[in-house]
């Protein structure tokens, strides 16, 4: 493959780390600004017709499509050995589909089926190029010892952009239009995915059979499930994303039930990233003094904390925004804390795979999070469904936090 050259300029002076923070920049923050052009999907569903629990069985689907995508994106990465060549596939795949969903006529009979067969088919690359973009990015800080909290917060800091840019621009170029913009942006991600360093993958220590040479090649995934601790971070996973499922979906119909414009969704996400950066700039000392798992508990207290203010008390725009400061603070410390100790648990050979099992079991929790969430927001109502969120997210805390008890008390 031909290689790229930056030349004698500014770029090639800043040394090997210091261009790789900065095309680092280039994938996963400008990723995020792209990302934030394209958060209306729901809205623009909610638009032509689907209600909550309609929203629930599409969601639920593109999730099922979720799993496949990121367990065969994810062994595709570790069988070829190049996890840049996986990112570029999946991000080109997403930007082109997903910018053609306003193009799906919506105006007949069968309307919905339509989008409830394309919306899902577009999630089998969409649904695993966030999970790559934060892989690429995880694997490099800790494989060049950059500072994650740092090179990620600014990823959250241009979603808060893009989300006030889209915002202001909405009521100009209508909901359909965010699609394809979003698409077009995420072509300067694809560019700079070509500078970036290919992450390590070490070599899968060989069996003694395989010294002996016989049966050769394969994926060993059993040793992951053989790791108890991964094991219980997965069950965590399973509780925590069918509430994240739950909470993150059907704002847009919680925001119609208190009569806020749903239109200003994109306000509420783009100051829950602003909230991120916290967390995601103190990551490097707060690793330093607690655990990772700690950090990853502390985490869905917090975010829970959003779920009991809309069931509490919220019924404007700035007591939704009050609540989603929670929210904000507790999505920081997460995405500074998981992604990393999943990667801790992880053996060299099978981090992206780890990875990917994991996003696959955000996927099923999506599934059981859409189909419950849509069928009890109708029957129940915003207000009693975000207290039942607030519960779920406690659980998975509490069924996380008695299983490193019980490994310490074992120890």
């Amino acid at each position: 493959m031909r290689k790229f050259h930056f030349g004698a300029g500014p770029f090639a002076r800043m040394g090997m780390l210091g261009r790789q923070a900065l095309v680092l920049v280039g994938v996963n923050g400008v990723f995020w600004f792209a990302w934030a052009f394209g958060v209306y999907q729901t809205v623009y569903l909610q638009n032509v017709g689907f209600s909550a629990s309609s929203m629930g069985v599409i969601n639920a689907i593109s999730s099922a499509v979720g799993i496949v995508s990121v367990a065969f994106w994810g062994m595709a990465s570790d069988r070829i050995g190049s996890l840049k060549k996986v990112l570029i596939t999946v991000l080109a795949g997403s930007a082109v589909l997903y910018g053609l969903i306003p193009f799906v006529p919506t105006g007949l009979a069968f309307s919905n089926i339509l989008l409830l067969c394309y919306v899902p088919a577009v999630n089998f690359f969409r649904a695993s190029s966030a999970p790559f973009a934060e892989n690429i990015l995880v694997r490099n800080c800790n494989e060049l010892g950059l500072n994650f909290g740092m090179l990620r917060s600014l990823g959250s800091l241009l979603f808060t952009i893009g989300c006030m840019i889209i915002s202001a621009l909405l009521p100009t170029i209508g909901v359909p239009s965010t699609f394809w913009v979003s698409g077009l942006l995420m072509s300067v991600p694809i560019v700079m995915t070509f500078f970036a360093r290919e992450p390590a993958a070490g070599p899968r220590p060989k069996t003694p059979e395989q010294s002996g040479g016989k049966k050769k090649g394969g994926l060993n995934l059993g040793e992951l499930f053989q790791n108890k601790a991964y094991v219980a971070f997965l069950v965590f996973g399973f509780l925590y994303y069918t509430a994240a499922a739950c909470e993150t979906n059907f704002i847009p119909y919680f925001m119609k039930s208190v009569g806020v414009d749903s239109q200003q969704y994109g306000v509420l996400l783009g100051y829950r990233a602003l909230l991120e950066i916290p967390f995601l700039l103190l990551m490097v000392r707060l690793r330093q003094r607690f655990p990772l798992r700690v950090l990853v508990l502390g985490a869905t207290v917090l975010m829970s904390l959003e779920c009991l203010g809309f069931g509490l008390f919220a019924t404007s725009l700035a007591g939704m925004l009050v609540c989603c400061t929670f929210f904000g603070l507790g999505s920081g410390l997460f995405l500074g804390s998981s992604l990393n100790y999943v990667y801790e648990l992880a053996p060299d050979h099978l981090k992206a795979s780890a990875q990917a099992f994991f996003t696959s079991v955000a996927s099923v929790a999506g599934i059981v999070g859409n189909l419950l969430g849509g069928v009890i927001f109708d029957a129940i109502g915003a207000k009693p469904f975000y207290l039942t969120v607030t519960g779920l997210y406690l659980l998975s805390a509490g069924i996380f936090l008695l299983s490193f008890l019980r490994k310490k008390g074992e120890a």
